[in-house]
């Protein structure tokens, strides 16, 4: 057995295709699925578990400590952030960067606290004074897939990881950000020193064909 300590931008990937590949050759793989930031917290009170998925920048730290080793490192997937609305919602004006906050002003958001979409976000419409503004109604996620906000009704839209608004099952249509309002995150992954052999071979499979495939239809694409 090897443990995965894993964002949520490949969740969907991850359990329906990629894992249950694996295990059908003989392995096992336990899985943590949580932000970033969430991961290194576990990380910084001790947890080891074989590899750790996430954001790049964060696994090369990991790696810089000794968590990881650097020959094991891996960038794997790009994300774009996007938002999604239920298809009889309104929408922007336009595709504008303007037009999409003035959108936003006027409906209930749902955003993560601790993920990296959530956190571009806030400094996004820190940054234009409206952040304020859109808390008064926002539904704010501690952690977890802000979509599920939009089907069960607490929220207009949601924002995150395309990928992660794209696992949730619902009518909801996901569209990207406006160009001028996007940010585009690497994710990458890493093993402890002295992993378990199967943890290559995770790390392998992860960037096979199959891999490829699995995380373009979820809207990721490669390095």
């Amino acid at each position: 057995m090897i443990t995965l300590y894993s964002g949520l931008v490949v969740k969907q990937p991850l359990l329906e295709t990629l894992i249950p590949a694996f295990e059908a050759y003989g392995g096992t793989v336990e899985t943590v699925f949580e932000p970033t930031t969430v991961i290194l917290e576990r990380v910084a009170a001790g947890e080891r578990p074989d590899l750790v998925l996430g954001v790049a920048e964060s696994i090369r730290d990991l790696a810089d400590q000794g968590v990881l080793t650097h020959a094991s490192v891996e960038e794997l997937a790009v994300s774009a952030v996007g938002y999604a609305r239920l298809p009889e919602s309104a929408s922007p004006a336009d595709a504008s960067a303007d037009a999409f906050i003035e959108y936003l002003r006027d409906v209930a958001v749902a955003y993560s606290l601790s993920g990296a979409s959530g956190l571009h976000l806030q400094k996004v419409l820190g940054d234009r004074g409206v952040l304020e503004k859109i808390d008064e109604r926002a539904v704010r996620f501690p952690a977890g897939l802000t979509a599920e906000a939009v089907v069960d009704g607490r929220a207009d839209v949601a924002i995150q990881q395309m990928s992660e608004l794209r696992s949730v099952t619902g009518p909801h249509i996901v569209e990207p950000l406006p160009h001028d309002l996007q940010s585009y995150g690497r994710f990458a992954i890493g093993s402890r020193p002295d992993a378990p052999a199967d943890a290559d071979r995770f790390r392998r499979l992860l960037q096979s064909d199959a891999a490829t495939a699995a995380f373009e239809a979820v809207g990721l694409s490669r390095p």
